[in-house]
């Protein structure tokens, strides 16, 4: 019996490490019973494991070297100016686009990294990282006014937005109980519209991502506020489920895992203290953005101002507090040969003809880059502990990559998956503890994967699986044919048999085509520096 219908249930930054000692408990009865009729596996994430690269390989099946996503930002071409990474900029055909090409129906709610919504055959709200105002946060346009006139409000988005702004330890963070019991509510809400969703417009496919998972770990480390939240999770699985027949496909995924962080490493001290990073002696905006109420026209008010006058007006201040110029904004690029866009561990060589202020000749590039490894895999703790298990070159992390998406020279690996890296400060310890006033959680590689439905072994936990292979595992388990070109594999062991293996020519996709507003990038980057995600 082939499945009628698909159904994906994301549970971002879940983790088997909280869900196993759930389940022995009895405390998940749901995914219990996913997991007695389905298959399951650790499923390995992307580097780094973060969402703004993990959730564009996991729709599209297409590893960071081919989506061009490596970041929690991009450059704009020819500059240094930072860009969101989103559905404008990433290469591949998302699942649903691809199932629209043989008659399915698709619905898609919540998926990070899915703005601009483009046309389909179907529905889609995008995911935290979509501006509330914009007329392409939904597919149908104003589809959100339909639905409120129809009864049936759809506020998952703007609640969860507001909710994730204060996982941030930089932000105002407010009641740790009152956080966890609005992330219960609304996750049992959403639960509640993608089963009627399910049931009244019966779309083929319909893929769904519960944020409140990933959140409350960068809230908090206590596991039972931590369990709450999963607890709720499995409610709206199992309310979710109800209304699902023995014919349809049933995928539960998360795009990387998580755990309790407990220390800080500050890759702006790393950078700057052997000479490779520089900052121009100015207030950075950031500083300026964090005011109440002004802050936002302040900063742009700031960066109007003629770059002699900002230094004339900073220099009381920065003589007194040298963190109010270091930011990205604030990089001097005519002193820096090394940088970072984020802290997600991706480091950059600021190249003669590539960057467009690079410094670095190129017959120098090859010698610099061993220096960085070298010296960032010699660092040690006050323990004398490594900091890095690794530091890959670019071209091992991501093999084929185009370089006209200009890939990463470096990638940092941390030692322990404990440690958070974050861009920091030049006068911070390398490494420094995370206070308890501050608690937060962040990413592992190592997420989950079930899946359950017609032609899927019970009770099997597979031996290993990949990000990039959820997709073409879920076309081949639902009869269709498989996107030539893919960097995923079937999981045939997911199977009782293995399945028949269809391929159709897959058309060139190249997302970043689609042009942005400047002002919905902005709108992005300032969301994503509310959440923590950027400086």
């Amino acid at each position: 019996m082939k499945p009628q219908r698909a159904l994906i249930i994301g549970w971002d930054g879940a983790t088997w490490d909280y869900i196993e000692p759930l389940l022995a408990e009895g405390r998940l009865p749901h995914l219990a019973s996913l997991l007695e009729r389905g298959a399951h596996a650790t499923l390995r994430s992307t580097i780094p494991p973060f969402t703004n690269i993990a959730w564009p390989s996991l729709v599209t099946g297409l590893s960071p070297a081919r989506t061009g996503i490596f970041d929690g930002a991009k450059l704009a071409p020819g500059t240094y100016t930072r860009r969101p990474t989103n559905l404008a900029a990433y290469r591949g055909i998302p699942l649903w686009h691809w199932v629209n090409r043989f008659g399915k129906r698709a619905a898609v709610f919540n998926v990070p990294m899915t703005y601009p919504a483009r046309p389909l055959n179907g529905w889609l709200v995008g995911g935290f990282d979509t501006p509330l105002e914009s007329e392409e946060a939904t597919w149908p346009r104003g589809v959100l006014n339909e639905w409120a006139q129809a009864g049936r409000p759809y506020t998952i988005l703007k609640r969860e937005i507001d909710l994730m702004a204060q996982q941030n330890p930089h932000q105002p963070r407010g009641d740790l109980e009152a956080f966890a019991q609005e992330w219960v509510a609304l996750t049992e809400e959403q639960g509640e519209f993608v089963a009627r969703f399910w049931r009244d417009e019966a779309p083929d496919l319909l893929f769904t991502v519960f944020t409140a998972t990933d959140s409350i770990n960068h809230r908090t480390r206590q596991r039972a506020m931590i369990a709450r939240i999963y607890e709720a999770a499995d409610r709206a699985l199992g309310r979710i489920l109800h209304e699902t027949d023995d014919e349809t496909l049933i995928c539960l995924v998360s795009d990387h895992g998580s755990t309790p962080a407990w220390r800080y490493i500050a890759l702006y001290r790393l950078l700057a203290e052997r000479g490779w990073l520089a900052f121009r002696p100015e207030i950075a905006p950031r500083f300026w953005r964090r005011l109440p109420l002004v802050g936002r026209h302040l900063a742009r008010a700031w960066s109007r101002l003629p770059a002699h006058l900002r230094r004339l007006l900073s220099w009381p201040l920065v003589c007194y507090e040298p963190r109010l110029s270091t930011s990205y904004e604030t990089i001097d690029w005519s002193r820096t040969q090394v940088y970072a866009l984020t802290g997600m561990g991706p480091l950059y060589i600021n190249l003669q003809g590539r960057q467009p202020g690079g410094v670095v000749p190129p017959d120098a590039f090859n010698r610099l880059r061993a220096q960085v490894r070298a010296a960032l895999l010699e660092t040690r703790d006050e323990h004398g502990e490594p900091l890095f298990a690794d530091v890959l070159f670019g071209e091992d992390a991501y093999p084929d990559a185009n370089p006209d998406d200009l890939p990463p020279d470096l990638v940092l690996i941390p030692a322990r998956w404990s440690d958070h890296m974050i861009t920091g400060f030049p006068s911070d310890p390398p490494v420094r503890p995370i206070p308890d006033t501050r608690e937060y959680g962040t990413h592992t590689p190592d997420g989950i994967f079930v899946l359950a439905g017609p032609g899927i072994a019970q009770q099997r936990r597979l031996p290993s699986a990949e990000i990039v292979d959820v997709v073409p595992t879920l076309l081949a388990g639902w009869g269709l044919p498989l996107p030539t070109g893919l960097s995923g594999n079937v999981l045939q062991a997911a199977f009782l048999e293995p399945p028949a293996v269809e391929y159709a020519e897959a058309e060139s996709s190249s997302s970043g085509a689609q042009a942005i507003a400047v002002e919905a990038d902005e709108a992005i980057l300032e969301r994503l520096r509310n959440l923590g995600y950027l400086e």
